[in-house]
This record gives C-alpha cells, sequence and structure tokens, in this order.
C-alpha cells in the first residue's frame, strides 16, 4: 500500500528550530535612546563598532549646567548683540535628551556664527536665546534636539577631529567621538519626535542639521532622507502671525534647503521637492544690509534657474519640458556666469566666496556634461568655450587660480560637499586631457590638475575617499603622466 500524495507536510518539522536573540538585563544609554540591541560587555559591541563608549551618555547624566554666555564674532552681523545668557537646561525629559554642559553649547554656538552662519544664515543670537530658555521648559523637547544636532554639526565639521576641546571639563572624548555622541543623541530625539505632527520650525531645523550631520558622515542616502523630510516639515509648517523673528527665519531656512536639495540632486541625480514661485519667500526683502544675507543671495542666484525642467533633462525623463530646456541651456549659462555680483562679492567674507567660486565653477562644469551627453559640443573655431571640448581645462585654471588665493581654512571650513565639488572638476579636466589632443595648454592643465589632486587630499574626505578615487580615475584617464603627478604632501 502506497503513500498517500495528498498527505499534507508540515514545512517546520524539517526545518531547525530559531534560537532566541540573547537578552541583556539592561541595555546601555546610547542603545536605549536608538532603540538598538545591547550586549552585557561595556562599552557594548554595538558602541565598540562605531568607536563610541557607551558611557560618556551615562557619565554626562548628572552634569550641572550653569548659564551659557555666547559672543558673537560682529563679523556675523553687525546688528546682532555681541552677547547675551542664556538659562540652564533642565533635567532630562522623558524622550532621552541628553544634558550637555553649558561650557559645550557655548562654544559650538559661537564657531556656528562664526564660521557657519555667513553660509547659512538660519539661526540668530535672539532665537537660540529663546531655544536654550525654551529647552529646560516640559515641551521643550524640539529645542533641546536643535541644540544637539547643531552641537554636532559644529564638532564633525568645523573642528579638527583629534583634538579633545572639553577634556578639561570632564569630557575625554576626541571632537569626532563626541560630536558623533551627540548626533546619535539628536537622531534618538528626533525619531521620538517624528510620532506626533508638529510641523514647527523647530523640528525643520533639527531636521536639517541632521541632514548635514549625515552629510559630513558620508551617510548620502540617509542624508538625502533627511533633506527631504526638511523640505517636507517646511511646506507644512505654521508660523504665528505676529512672529517676525521665526519667520524671517523660516524663510531663510527655506532658500537654504532649496540650495542644499538642488546641490544634493546634481551630485548625485535625486528629483528636487522646493520650487521657486511668485507668493513665496522673498529673500530680497529681508535685512538688505546684512551683509551675511549677501552670500545666500549670492548662492541662491546660482541655483534658482536649476528648476524641475533641468532636473528632469539632468535625470533623462521624457517630459515635454526637458525637450523644451534644450533651448534654455545658454540662458543658464549665462545666469550662472553672471551671478556673482562684483559689488556683492566686495562684502563677502574669505569662507562665503570660496564656497560661491567653486559652487559657480562646479555647475559650469555640470552643464559641460549635460551638453557633452546631449551631442551639443562642437570645436570650430570662434565658438564659445562652453561649447568646446577643452572647457573644464578653462575651468579647472580659474579654480586653481581662486582657490591657491584663499586660505586652506576658508575652503575646509565646508566639509565634505566643496570637496565633492573640487573632484567632479578635477575628474573633468582628466576625462578631457585624455582625449583632446595635446595642445599647448596641455601642461598646464596637468600642472592645476596636480594642484586640485593636492588639495582634495587635504580637504574633508580626502584621504578616505575622494583623493584614491581621483588617483584612481586619473591612472585609468591618463596614464601617461601619472608618474608626473607627484606626492599629495
Amino acid at each position: 500500500m502506497g503513500t498517500s500524495t495528498n498527505a499534507v507536510i508540515d514545512p517546520r518539522a524539517s526545518s531547525p528550530p530559531k534560537s532566541k536573540r540573547a537578552q541583556v538585563s539592561k541595555a546601555c544609554q546610547r542603545c536605549r535612546r536608538l532603540q538598538k540591541g545591547c550586549s552585557d560587555s561595556r562599552p557594548c559591541q554595538r558602541c565598540i563598532k562605531v568607536g563610541l563608549e557607551s558611557s560618556a551618555s551615562e557619565a554626562r547624566e548628572g552634569s550641572s549646567i550653569r548659564s551659557i554666555e555666547l559672543v558673537v564674532p560682529t563679523a556675523a552681523s553687525e546688528s546682532l548683540p555681541e552677547t547675551f545668557h542664556a538659562t540652564p537646561f533642565a533635567t532630562p525629559r522623558q524622550s532621552g535628551g541628553v544634558l550637555l554642559p553649558a561650557t559645550v553649547v557655548g562654544y559650538c554656538f559661537r564657531r556656528f556664527f562664526a564660521e557657519l552662519h555667513p553660509t547659512i544664515p538660519i539661526l540668530s543670537p535672539e532665537y537660540v536665546e529663546w531655544l536654550v530658555a525654551t529647552a529646560e521648559s516640559p515641551q521643550g523637547d524640539h529645542a533641546q534636539c536643535v541644540i544637539t544636532a547643531v552641537c554636532a554639526v559644529v564638532l564633525i565639521q568645523v573642528e579638527e577631529p583629534e583634538r579633545r576641546l572639553f577634556e578639561a571639563d570632564g569630557i575625554p572624548h576626541t571632537n569626532s567621538v563626541l560630536g558623533k555622541l551627540l548626533f546619535d543623541e539628536a537622531t534618538a530625539v528626533h525619531h521620538h519626535l517624528s510620532s506626533r505632527f508638529n510641523p514647527c520650525l523647530e523640528r525643520a531645523l533639527a531636521t536639517f542639521f541632521l541632514y548635514a550631520g549625515h552629510a559630513s558622515l558620508f551617510h548620502h542616502s540617509q542624508a538625502f532622507y533627511f533633506l527631504r523630510e526638511a523640505a517636507t516639515v517646511w511646506l507644512v509648517l505654521r508660523i504665528e502671525e505676529g512672529d517676525a523673528l521665526r519667520r524671517r527665519l523660516a524663510d531663510r531656512l527655506f532658500w537654504v534647503i532649496l540650495v542644499s536639495e538642488r546641490s544634493h540632486g546634481i551630485r548625485y541625480r535625486r528629483p528636487v521637492t522646493l520650487q521657486v514661485i511668485p507668493w513665496g519667500p522673498d529673500l530680497d526683502l529681508d535685512d538688505e544690509q546684512d551683509p551675511t544675507l549677501s552670500g545666500l543671495r549670492a548662492l541662491v542666484a546660482l541655483f534658482k534657474p536649476l528648476d524641475t525642467a533641468f532636473f528632469a533633462l539632468l535625470n533623462q525623463e521624457s517630459t515635454v519640458f526637458a525637450s523644451r530646456l534644450l533651448m534654455a541651456l545658454d540662458a543658464i549659462q549665462v545666469a550662472i556666469s553672471t551671478a556673482l555680483d562684483a559689488q556683492q562679492v566686495r562684502l563677502l567674507r574669505e569662507t562665503q566666496l570660496a564656497n560661491l567660486r567653486v559652487t559657480q565653477l562646479w555647475l559650469l562644469v555640470i552643464l559641460w556634461q549635460l551638453r557633452l551627453r546631449l551631442g551639443l559640443l562642437v570645436e570650430e573655431s570662434g565658438m564659445p568655450d562652453h561649447l568646446t571640448f577643452h572647457y573644464p581645462v578653462e575651468i579647472g585654471q580659474q579654480l586653481a587660480g581662486v582657490l591657491q588665493a584663499m586660505s586652506l581654512e576658508s575652503i575646509r571650513i565646508h566639509g565634505v560637499g566643496i570637496n565633492e565639488k573640487i573632484f567632479d572638476v578635477a575628474c573633468a579636466m582628466a576625462d578631457v586631457l585624455s582625449r583632446v589632443p595635446a595642445t599647448g595648454d596641455s601642461g598646464l592643465g596637468v600642472e592645476n590638475m596636480q594642484y586640485l589632486r593636492r588639495l582634495i587630499h587635504h580637504l574633508p574626505g580626502g584621504t578616505s575617499t575622494y583623493g584614491p578615487l581621483l588617483d584612481k580615475h586619473i591612472s585609468n584617464t591618463l596614464p601617461d603622466v601619472v608618474g608626473n603627478l607627484g606626492s599629495v604632501s
């Protein structure tokens, strides 16, 4: 008698039993806030893997907070008060936010206004004072998230990673490690607050600074996620009619997110959300006498021409708008080339000018690459340079001349983003020098590329990522000149 073919076989009978996940009696402070699995060892294996000691958060939990004195450089804005005093934080709240020593908060915000505010003027001393005062209230989670995120970005992007700025205050960590600890804290608080719908200015600001932190840490996918969230929160933002300060900062944040979104979208071929519309924020009417905003206005002028139709063409979308844009490329070329008004440039600080000039020349190379892909380049006498194959070599010469006149610190302060743009220009130069017949300018082109190569190695992400990538690209495209490039010291 044969076995029935209709017998039902239980699949669980042949599969081995699943082992239960190991449980620990108490997770460390960091893993609890991040809602991640922990181990019994201290520091735990998760914290060791990322180079962070979990005991740091636990040690700071009992820190006492004193009044914060924030000195604002007069270069940030002559209309801003030179000092203000902020009240201390309260005890930790349910969200798991960490108490920051007053010396850390005061130092980080001084550095923000000195180095980052000229490029992203989305905070003011008056508003920061309100943030710190609000953070001690039961409803101050959003304010605390902004403060922690700003401190994290300053320590990660601005400061020397291996220095220990706060060792005298009992914090043994390097700037890099402390910045990552604070970044994790801000991320955990943000995750907790995301469970309820509250599109306030603080949430939009915290989300933007989390994007900036992810970008500085080379987390490009996560950076895009938080950048898109910041844009979405801004679009549904609710600002009370009588709150002029918050409205002014919200308007500036719109333009900063728009520029960041379009820059990220070009670099990683992402779509954009925010658009320039007639009834949108008008940056031209906001504090016309503030020299800090001159840099933001110039930056906005560089990216304004790059609308949805441009990104459709860049991302090879099949749309009617993309085909129409072919006729507008020359207009975009002119708009970007003339965006930096000479009178405005004289008002800018060196850090602002470094970011603007690198971004301008990078965008011109992006336009050239788009024309190359569309078959719009020619090699005839009398043609405009931007329509010829050798144009990136000319751009590289301009870029090298601009950067050689600036200090390394004024370039480095912009983090990984500026290095990515210089890297793109150098790669385009290598491509051209490998295919365009040798001319009298070839030697100069190689010399400029060598300078950019050395510079890239000394900027954030240069030794670990962009330097090796550029060296590999050059060795593949220009094997004959590799031996002449020399060292990067």
